[in-house]
């Protein structure tokens, strides 16, 4: 049955401009002109493209409101709700996955879709635990090489301990079953600010507010981990013929479980709730600061949920750096924010945010000898204050121009003070050997007089 002409032609320039939207940005006049159409249409919030549909429950949080994320600082303001659409996106793309892997275009639908996912999920994670077992070493040993070559860590920088385990259930470390709410007096005596330490904008706030602000901030930072993270569940394929060499079919099993237990985040029922209880966990992470240097411990019910791990554990070891100097404020804000129904809709809405934030990066950042950079601006933009980062935030995620500016300008800045680190460190090496005399003459030679 074909569209009538006008709706067909609506459709297409609805779809244009809301994949720009995502990918790029739009104008004011574009933000109308999506409005328009949409109203024409008579279109629901979340934008379906076939019969799949969230959990109830779930589109009901988005479209009223109810995220961690709906009144968040850092979301773009336009006549369509950021949230609405960056969900739809998501959602659209966990449908496609499970499409692609399953080798079909038929909708995931029957008499009971989310028992058939569920139980398609459940019985491709005891598959690939029974190959694994017979692997553990082998694959441990091989997600850590795969996350340290991908993310370009120096060796000896960090250390690694991962794990393979049958049931790593529990509370990871760090994370909470609620958020821990402070009471209004510790939150000002925690962030009252002393009048001759004022130095910028943020410091003339009241406690609370700045208390919000940094909580907003760790949340942020937070949902661009997980969205960091979520490349691991698919690294697998860069390893494949390794893996084939274990079992033929063990790519396509990771594939087909993967995707399904990324597109049960979008349909299963009190996910939130679950987590709250400390169900459901297939993975944790554990930051140990106090070894030389620190540890990622990393333990995962299955290789791509490993790697997830490990690379949430080194960007959560980088994350720190955007938590207050002040330790008893940096507590307070871990214990609000840091939470495992939280982190569910950082999985659901981090991977897009992540993908906005990495498509500012300068070409050069992905150059093998180049990505080690990365890290030192992710640590860059975590340091920024909570006014700053904010600003930058909405600038990225909007697709505006002057965000990657910004980045540009901060790559600049830290390429330049890695360079100039370097010829410090060369020139305190060359002259270790040098006795005093020989200082002297070198010195001298640069018209310098030693006092």
């Amino acid at each position: 049955m074909s569209l009538n002409p006008k709706i067909e032609k609506n459709l297409k320039l609805k779809n244009r401009l809301q994949k720009k939207l995502v990918n790029e940005g739009l104008t004011k006049n574009e933000y109308a002109l999506l409005n328009e159409v949409k109203n024409n249409l008579k279109e629901a919030p979340i934008d379906y493209e076939g019969p799949e549909r969230m959990e109830p429950g779930i589109e009901r949080k988005i479209t009223s409101k109810e995220t961690p994320y709906s009144s968040h600082p850092a979301m773009p303001k336009g006549d369509r709700d950021f949230v609405e659409l960056v969900s739809s996106k998501r959602f659209k793309d966990s449908v496609n996955k499970v499409r692609n892997y399953l080798g079909t275009t038929q909708p995931l639908q029957g008499a009971n879709p989310l028992m058939q996912l569920m139980m398609m999920a459940m019985q491709g994670l005891q598959k690939i635990q029974s190959i694994e077992s017979r692997n553990k070493e082998y694959l441990e040993n091989l997600a850590v090489d795969l996350v340290k070559k991908e993310m370009g860590i120096p060796e000896g920088a960090l250390q690694f301990d991962a794990k393979l385990v049958s049931s790593p259930m529990g509370s990871a470390e760090g994370m909470r079953s609620k958020p821990e709410e402070p009471s209004k007096e510790d939150i000002k005596d925690a962030f009252k600010e002393a009048e001759e330490h004022k130095e910028d904008l943020m410091d003339f706030v009241d406690e609370f507010e700045r208390f919000d602000m940094e909580r907003a901030k760790r949340r942020f930072i937070n949902s661009l981990i997980q969205g960091a993270a979520k490349k691991g569940h698919y690294m697998f394929h860069l390893v494949q013929d390794e893996l084939k060499r274990l079992n033929p079919e063990l790519v396509n099993m990771y594939g087909v479980t993967q995707s399904l237990m990324d597109h049960l985040y979008w349909v299963y029922p009190d996910m939130e709730q679950m987590a709250g209880s400390g169900g459901g966990q297939l993975g944790q992470t554990e930051i140990e600061p106090e070894t030389d240097p620190p540890t990622v411990k990393a333990r995962a019910a299955t290789f791509p949920l490993l790697m997830h791990e490990l690379i949430k554990g080194v960007y959560e070891v980088f994350g720190t750096h955007g938590l207050p100097d002040d330790p008893r404020q940096a507590e307070m804000v871990m214990g609000a924010e840091d939470t495992l129904p939280a982190e569910i809709w950082d999985m659901r809405l981090g991977p897009i945010f992540w993908e906005k934030f990495t498509q500012t990066y300068p070409a050069e950042l992905f150059e093998e000898d180049m990505k080690h950079i990365q890290h030192y601006l992710f640590m860059r933009f975590s340091k920024l204050n909570a006014e700053e980062f904010f600003k930058i935030a909405k600038l990225i995620l909007s697709g505006d121009p002057r965000g990657n500016q910004f980045i540009q300008r901060m790559v600049d800045e830290i390429i330049r003070e890695l360079r100039d680190y370097e010829v410090q460190q060369k020139f305190d090496d060359n002259n270790d050997d040098l006795g005093d005399d020989d200082l002297d003459d070198l010195l001298g030679g640069l018209g310098i007089t030693r006092s």
